[in-house]
């Protein structure tokens, strides 16, 4: 039994207030079917992940074109994972290899392209990045499949609408539902599990709790502090597997960019709907306004959004000086506590740099090699590709240099 909202929730839910900030492709899985003209690489990931089963470690590796401009750092896990020899991580892909030269039933690459590579290169550039990487490295590609895509769109609503009387209205395929709560705060709704789910959630309350993905504000063109106070930014999101891309006909990037708007009548006009008169006859329904923004919203495969890239790293260097500054406030308090300082007593920058620099000499290694090993490990992990790479490989057709 369903229990009828209260009237004044039926009425918000009416609202046509609502603006759509951005919508595309939040996530992006690819199978890779690869015929390899030698096993050079191989032999170098080989040895690099050797190098990291000997460490113990991440280990770090590059593949390139002998351009400087075109390079992808990673760094290669001291194991495989489900059946691929080689786990390769950078901040634009994970990509599992498998090691096998020709052609299998089972992809020889599963690839994973990041949330933030997207939204910076957009999804063409994006995974035509991904396809040079893999054919400079000597892979003749044969096929490229769509495993796993997230499709969003982001809106500003009022914030009376955000309700777990929502749920109420859900006209779903699906048989499960749950809402999530933070402190008695709704912060999402889950619907759905399987080959189609779909999650309603807080999208600014994500980025600042979870995923820190501030460079968001860029893309919707609003500051941090600009959302008004009667409104907030909601995220409706699905995730689709192969076997549902596959009845709605996505088995392809192009067809990703060319029949985004398939996919998305079916998520928003089949399996879920929002509808007054729930309980009534079918005919006799009527679709919620603020669903109906979100039916018509969806734009497609997003384009390339240059303010993406520097926006992350203006952000992630934020992290790493409050980082700092909390590691330098540590060892300061461990130090006036060690000369028995006054509980008032206070410190400046340079004293504590001085510091710092005198207990790095106490230590019984080689702090510049350190420094450049653990650099080396993190330049792969910060590496983010900029939008002028792949138009240099297009227009030199070079080659890579494996190392």
């Amino acid at each position: 039994m369903t229990i009828r909202p209260p009237s004044n929730v039926h009425e918000i839910l009416k609202t046509q207030d609502i603006q759509v900030l951005a919508s595309g492709v939040d996530s992006l899985y690819l199978s890779m079917q690869v015929e390899w003209e030698h096993t050079d690489i191989f032999d170098y990931l080989t040895s690099i992940k050797n190098k990291a089963r000997e460490y113990n470690t991440d280990y770090q590796g590059i593949l390139n074109s002998g351009h400087e401009l075109f390079e992808w750092p990673f760094i290669i896990k001291p194991h495989g994972t489900n059946g691929y020899e080689w786990l390769l991580k950078g901040h634009d892909y994970t990509i599992k290899v498998g090691n096998w030269k020709d052609l299998r039933d089972r992809p020889s690459i599963m690839a994973e392209i990041s949330s933030e590579t997207l939204w910076h290169l957009g999804v063409e550039e994006a995974v035509s990045r991904l396809k040079d990487i893999i054919s400079n490295s000597g892979g003749n590609l044969i096929e490229v499949k769509l495993s796993r895509a997230d499709l969003c769109i982001d809106v500003l609503i009022p914030k009376e609408l955000w309700s777990i009387h929502l749920i109420d209205y859900a006209v779903t395929r699906a048989t499960d539902i749950a809402p999530y709560y933070k402190h008695r705060k709704l912060t999402g709704i889950r619907i759905g599990k399987g080959i189609i789910s779909a999650r309603l959630y807080d999208k600014p309350l994500e980025i600042a709790q979870q995923s820190k993905k501030y460079w968001m504000y860029a893309i919707w063109g609003i500051g941090i502090d600009e959302i008004p106070d009667d409104k907030m930014i909601i995220r409706i999101e699905f995730q689709l597997r192969r076997e549902f891309l596959k009845q709605v006909k996505l088995n392809t990037i192009d067809d990703l960019i060319s029949l985004h708007s398939n996919a998305w009548a079916r998520c928003t006009q089949i399996w879920l709907r929002f509808e007054d008169g729930i309980g009534k006859h079918v005919s006799r329904r009527k679709t919620l306004p603020f669903w109906k923004a979100i039916q018509a919203g969806y734009e497609g495969a997003q384009r390339a959004n240059p303010l993406v890239r520097e926006k992350a790293y203006v952000q992630d260097k934020r992290r790493v000086m409050s980082q700092i500054i909390g590691h330098l406030s540590s060892l300061m308090a461990i130090e006036l506590e060690r000369t028995n300082a006054d509980l008032n007593a206070t410190v400046d920058l340079t004293s504590t740099l001085i510091t710092y620099l005198n207990e790095i000499g106490h230590l019984e290694i080689d702090i510049d090699y350190e420094l450049n090993k653990e650099l080396r490990k993190k330049r792969a992990r910060c590496h983010r590709a900029s939008k002028g790479e792949l138009e240099i490989i297009k227009v030199q057709g070079l080659k890579t240099v494996l190392q």
